[in-house]
């Protein structure tokens, strides 16, 4: 169920810092997908997290970045939660008005792990 249409909407009434992304995948060659194990919902006296998911719709470019290191370390001594829990969620200014150029930032402050540009961004409860 979609819960939010657009960036303004998502950011109007949700807040990702400490969720966590639990995957990632293109739903066809144009749209890419996040699921979010979203914290705050636990904050607001619930049982459990919501699981959410972002859509981008029609994504022009999409950059993931992960540090050498971590893909060096072994798998079982990787702490995934810490590693893709979200620190901050942003929609970066830009010169097009057609386009959304969002930044996901997770364990580093200073390069984020995804940097997308995409036509529309929807929310949906899974």
């Amino acid at each position: 169920m979609i819960i939010a249409n657009n960036y303004k909407e998502i950011k109007d009434h949700f807040d990702f810092t400490d969720s966590i992304i639990t995957d990632m995948k293109w739903n066809n060659p144009l749209d890419l997908s996040i699921t979010i194990d979203y914290y705050w919902d636990t904050q607001e006296n619930r049982e459990e997290n919501r699981t959410l998911a972002l859509h981008f719709k029609d994504c022009l470019d999409v950059e993931y970045k992960i540090k050498k290191e971590i893909l060096e370390m072994s798998r079982r001594d990787i702490h995934f939660d810490s590693l893709f829990t979200i620190i901050l969620f942003e929609n970066v200014e830009a010169n097009s008005n057609e386009f959304y150029h969002f930044h996901i930032y997770t364990f580093d402050y200073k390069e984020p792990l995804l940097k997308i540009i995409c036509k529309q961004v929807q929310l949906e409860e899974v």
